[in-house]
């Protein structure tokens, strides 16, 4: 006899305890087609017809059985991916409720929310009889606990051609003819919704969905065109240019200034030529007034030559403020894009009810 284990049922609420469904026995019947499964354990018979095992012939039934009894040692001895993958491979075989019941163990343990409320529906579809009623009662009540993880997300969209993916995975591509639509089982969170098809993109990121909350959502396709916005490093465009202006008004005063320099360095050749004259041979004695010439040369001269470096600098330092300040594209999402378009007219729809909330999205494509 099957060792049992015991594992606890609930995400902080108990209620009770739940042990490892033990193997049913097939009963052939006169044709080879197994009908009927004679109880083992905690197994009720409930009568010669069974629809769990109808068409369902003696050697697929020992096969589900072999590896049921496989997959329940190892739930036993606490190997639980081990255990899932023997119920799965005895699933198709027979898809027997007790085979359910412990995949849903084993589901359990491995945070598997979704996938174990689909294997507790199968598990208590035909009610109490294949699984006895203790066990059907925890199934129908750890259903309820277990739906406090998940929620509900509906996704529609009608661009032909367009792939709609859910959280990175793709769950169908809009066709003619076909509904365009899927209401998936989700995890309680954030998720991600994306439209996809080439020069077009939208995308979704859904708010928080509360535990058995409904988001709903028409998703609307937009061009890359409608998608692209540009901005620039600065707001103030025009401040690369007045640096680079500012410069040319430096180098203007700079010229001025070696024009200027270059009349005093005139002047004072003129007056040195005239001492010269004068001196009648004698030698011509520069007095400060002469001097003072020279002086004014080599100050406007120093100060023009500063004048150029500081233009200079201004230009290349100007030219390299318009380069980066130039304007660069980049792509907003579709949630971007709609919320944008609701400030010159409403494209939202809330959806509000008790058990569920979401929107429907209206846009151009």
């Amino acid at each position: 006899m099957i060792r049992a284990v015991v594992i606890a049922l609930g995400l902080g609420l108990s209620i009770g305890s739940v042990r490892a469904q033990p193997a049913p026995t097939p009963a052939p019947d006169s044709s080879g087609d197994a009908t009927n499964t004679t109880p083992t354990g905690n197994l009720q018979s409930g009568g010669d017809e069974r629809a769990w095992a109808k068409g369902v012939t003696k050697d697929r039934q020992d096969t589900a059985l072999r590896l049921f009894s496989e997959g329940n040692k190892q739930l036993n001895n606490g190997l639980f991916p081990a255990a899932l993958d023997k119920y799965k491979e005895a699933l198709r075989s027979w898809p027997h409720p007790a085979i359910y019941y412990n995949m849903a163990l084993a589901l359990r343990t491995l945070d598997q929310p979704i996938e174990l409320e689909n294997a507790l529906t199968k598990a208590i579809e035909f009610g109490s009889t294949p699984i006895d009623q203790d066990k059907f009662e925890h199934a129908k009540a750890y259903l309820v606990v277990n739906a406090k993880a998940l929620a509900w997300i509906e996704v529609s969209c009608k661009k032909l051609g367009a792939n709609v993916l859910i959280d990175g995975v793709k769950v169908f591509t809009v066709e003619t003819g076909k509904a365009n639509k899927i209401e998936l089982r989700v995890r309680v969170g954030k998720h991600t919704i994306v439209a996809e098809r080439t020069g077009y993109n939208a995308q979704v990121d859904a708010p928080y969905i509360e535990p058995g909350q409904r988001f709903r959502i028409e998703l609307q396709l937009y061009t890359s065109e409608e998608l692209t916005r540009y901005q620039r490093r600065w707001n103030a465009k025009w401040m690369p240019f007045a640096v680079i202006g500012a410069g040319i008004v430096v180098g203007g005063v700079g010229a001025v200034l070696a024009t200027s320099a270059q009349s005093s360095y005139d002047d004072f050749d003129t007056a040195v030529a005239r001492c010269n004259d004068d001196s009648q041979g004698t030698g011509c004695m520069v007095d400060s007034s002469i001097s003072g010439l020279r002086d004014s040369g080599d100050n406007k001269k120093t100060l023009s030559i500063i004048s150029y470096g500081v233009a200079g600098t201004a230009v290349i330092a100007g030219a390299a403020l318009v380069y980066l300040n130039r304007r660069t594209s980049y792509e907003i999402t579709a949630d971007e894009y709609r919320r944008d378009q609701s400030k010159k007219a409403v494209t939202i729809l809330p959806i509000i009810a008790p058990d569920s909330a979401g929107a429907m999205v209206f846009g151009r494509f």
